[in-house]
């Protein structure tokens, strides 16, 4: 055994470097590949002895070829020294080839370093090993990378098998070659039945073209897609799942498998709908209110007005700065005090205004103005919810007018009488003393004419004391119109005042030939006092939509201010340094009663228009 391991060639004396690289490298070629390379390259006598080392070798140890000749293992960690005896006496001694031997090396500054070793025996020309080389490679890097590589294999393989979501890959048949673990607790499935031979097919019916067209289009575009289907749980109910498809390609760019990442969407699924029929019946809330709805960005912008805008107040919806051009004067310092509030102190603010419409109608408008505030409790804009109030504020009106005429009527029914009685005495006793008074017929005469005016006020008052039996039968409208110009012809000639009539129809209405001849009279009465010296009063008579009849008397006398208009009809109210205020009430109340209506409307300077607008029973008789 001992010799068959004693080399045949016979060392001399230990050569020198460059002897040794003639021996091994007679050929130019292979020496200048020898020295250059950058691989390690070292050569070892049959002693073991290392007798030729490269420049890569010296350059990637630190070590010199006399250094390691003088310690022939400085470059071998200490539990790896035999391991490498024994490799190397079997390459040299056996003729063993070592390909990619992964080991463990030692630089000079103390640092190990993974390498791989290549070893071969040298021969001489008649066959006889006489040397072996080792070329060493440096494979740091690479173990680096692969276990980087390993610990991200390991953490996704740790990802895929924990995550919620479904991962599903398929293979270039389309058939499943994984699922990960998830699967069973959102379908309820073991991963093994759906990758097995045979396996069920879990897509909806009507889903799977949508899905097999999308694995296609990975493999021919390698492209992610995203689609979304139903699969089918194992106790038979249907679960939506968003799926992203990813192309898993191989070195060469080839679509080899694709990989389906699949999120169930069913408690999404769930909300979007509830949040879609919250959402249409808000809409349809907000679509046919008839509150008006405004909503403004943090800065005051309208974003939103409801359609009740248009129906109601006749604005068009349209986005910009909010504006109060249309409230009320009166009303306006007031409404942008409470909104500046509101953005300052983001606290619900209520407020009460008139607005004015396009038709030039007031409306009254109750406001509350709301902030919108975010999660994080910023502001994202404002909501203001507005209601018109106008005919509750009608009703508070004639509510509280009702009221009064009811304390009016308590008093006239208690005191009329009473007043009455001693009235006629004293009328009769001054008419007995009026032809004595020679001296003083004046103060007669103004005794007996503010008796007479107190016995008028008695028998206004007697009016709403309680409901009279009045005879209701149908009455040329004309006709009567023309009796109560007759009556008042002769004080309108006093005063220089024309009647001019413009009756467009003549119809017959329904009611209480007296109450009504009061109505116009006391209408008339009051247009006649609104002028001094001369003037003109016209009544027209034209046809109004639903059977109804408009009697309009229009004069050119002072007018009225307009802050007055609404307190006319109160009682005790009025604009005449000699009136009472109870005519036009009572003549209001005399209206409603025939299921009319009556309106007034006056300019300063130009004049008063009553409008009086009465039911029709019966066709025209004829224009006049």
């Amino acid at each position: 055994m001992t010799d068959k391991l004693t080399p045949t060639y016979k060392w001399k004396k230990r050569r020198s470097h460059p002897d040794a690289a003639r021996l091994f490298f007679p050929d130019q070629i292979l020496k200048a590949f020898f020295h250059f390379t950058t691989d390690a390259i070292s050569i070892s006598d049959m002693n073991n002895q290392i007798v030729l080392v490269n420049q890569a070798f010296e350059q990637y140890y630190g070590w010199s070829l006399a250094e390691i000749n003088a310690s022939p293992y400085c470059f071998i960690p200490d539990e790896l020294v035999n391991e490498t005896r024994q490799l190397f006496d079997a390459v040299r001694n056996m003729g063993v080839h070592l390909t990619n031997y992964e080991t463990i090396r030692r630089r000079k500054d103390g640092t190990q370093v993974e390498v791989t070793l290549s070893a071969a025996p040298i021969r001489d020309a008649n066959g006889s090993i006489i040397a072996a080389s080792c070329l060493t490679r440096d494979i740091s890097e690479r173990k680096r990378v692969e276990k980087a590589l390993l610990q991200t294999e390991t953490k996704y393989r740790l990802l895929i098998d924990h995550t919620q979501d479904i991962v599903t890959i398929f293979d270039e048949s389309l058939k499943r070659v994984y699922v990960s673990p998830s699967v069973e607790q959102q379908l309820g499935y073991l991963p093994s039945e759906l990758v097995s031979p045979g396996s069920l097919e879990i897509t909806h019916p009507d889903d799977f073209p949508l899905l097999l067209t999308k694995k296609q289009e990975i493999f021919e575009k390698n492209q992610p897609v995203f689609l979304e289907f139903r699969s089918r749980h194992k106790n038979g109910t249907w679960i939506s799942f968003e799926t992203r498809g990813i192309p898993v390609a191989s070195e060469d760019g080839t679509v080899k498998n694709v990989m389906f990442v699949s999120r169930n969407v069913m408690e999404r699924k769930v909300s979007e709908a509830a949040l879609s029929k919250i959402r249409k019946e808000s809409q349809l809330i907000a679509e046919h209110t008839d509150d008006l709805i405004l909503i403004t960005d943090k800065h005051g912008d309208i974003v939103h007005l409801s359609p009740s805008y248009e129906r109601v107040t006749g604005t068009m919806r349209h986005a910009g700065k909010l504006s109060f051009k249309n409230i009320h004067p009166d009303d306006l310092e007031r409404v942008d005090l409470q909104f500046q509030d509101l953005m300052e102190t983001l606290e619900p603010r209520t407020c009460e205004f008139r607005y004015r419409t396009v038709s030039g109608d007031w409306l009254v408008l109750e406001a509350k103005g709301t902030p919108i505030l975010a999660d994080n409790g910023e502001c994202d804009g404002f909501i203001i919810v507005s209601r018109d109030i106008t005919e509750r504020r009608n009703n508070e009106m004639l509510l509280r007018n009702a009221e009064k005429l009811s304390v009016i009527g308590e008093l006239a029914a208690g005191i009329a009488h009473e007043i009455r009685n001693p009235l006629t005495s004293l009328r009769g006793f001054i008419q007995l003393l009026k032809p004595t008074l020679v001296d003083h017929q004046m103060y007669a005469d103004i005794m007996l004419s503010e008796l007479d005016r107190i016995n008028f006020i008695v028998s206004e008052l007697l009016v709403l004391a309680k409901p009279h039996n009045v005879k209701i039968k149908s009455l040329p409208l004309v006709f009567l119109l023309k009796n109560v110009l007759t009556l008042l012809a002769s004080e309108a000639n006093l005063k220089n005042i024309r009647f001019h009539t413009a009756f467009g129809c003549d119809p017959l209405i329904s009611g209480e030939e007296n109450q009504l001849k009061q109505v116009f009279i006391n209408v008339i009465k009051n247009a006649i006092e609104a002028m001094s010296g001369h003037g003109d009063v016209t009544l027209t008579t034209s046809a109004k939509a639903a059977g109804q009849v408009v009697i309009t008397i229009t004069d050119n006398g002072c007018g009225i201010p307009e802050e007055l208009l609404p307190k006319l009809g109160e009682p005790f109210f009025t604009t005449k340094d000699n009136g009472t205020g109870l005519g036009l009430m009572i003549s209001r109340k005399i209206i409603k009663d025939h299921d009319g209506h009556l309106e007034v409307s006056s300019k300063p300077g130009e004049g008063t228009t009553v409008k009086i607008t009465l039911p029709i029973v019966a066709a025209e008789k004829g224009l006049s």
